[in-house]
């Protein structure tokens, strides 16, 4: 029997890990009903073109993402050391078993204009989204007396992102075993830099 909502699961699944590896423009109707021996018309009553079959593919990754790096972080804790905790586990969604090859959203950053326009506009929210969670974690750190006055917040997400960025590049390109070893000294440095003495 046919479950649909069954079969969307487990399609967003591989798509995650397939988009985690080749990107979003990879990921098509014909790809899935091979994959699943599923009939192409089946699945398109759950995705009506490989563009919506892409989007949901994204929105799947940013609910994934919002489950495991920011709900999991309490919001209770004291600022300077959420902003710690968020970028570990940015670091650990990205290095995930279900990522083929790390974060689904930096490959897609990656795909540029070969993405659909809806796609890039919803990619930017999310990446958006994240970029201001971090930003108001510094922020209350500023408020809460743990960090200096004078930090800025932009800059110090731009920083965070470079050092995602690097992580990246050196545990998936490079196969560096100490990736995540250096990421976090680094980190560790630039948030020493911030905080209140």
């Amino acid at each position: 029997m046919f479950n649909p909502e069954a079969v969307r699961e487990r399609v967003l699944a591989h798509a995650l890990t397939a988009a985690s590896a080749h990107g979003l423009r990879s990921l098509s109707i014909g790809e899935m009903a091979r994959e699943f021996a599923v009939p192409r018309s089946r699945l398109f009553t759950l995705f009506p073109s490989n563009d919506a079959l892409q989007l949901a593919a994204l929105e799947y990754a940013a609910v994934m993402f919002a489950r495991e790096v920011i709900e999991a972080v309490p919001a209770s804790q004291p600022a300077d050391a959420r902003v710690a905790a968020l970028f570990g586990r940015w670091l650990d969604w990205s290095r995930s078993p279900r990522l083929a090859c790390g974060c689904p959203f930096v490959h897609a950053s990656a795909e540029g204009d070969d993405l659909p326009e809806p796609i890039r506009r919803r990619l930017k929210e999310i990446l958006d989204q994240w970029s201001g969670v971090l930003r108001n974690s510094v922020e209350d750190a500023k408020e809460q007396g743990l960090m200096r006055p004078d930090i800025e917040a932009d800059q110090f997400v731009f920083e965070l992102y470079g050092l995602y960025l690097s992580h990246h590049f050196w545990h998936w390109s490079m196969k560096d075993a100490n990736a995540r070893v250096r990421t976090m000294k680094a980190f560790d440095r630039l948030l020493r830099s911030a905080l209140k003495t």
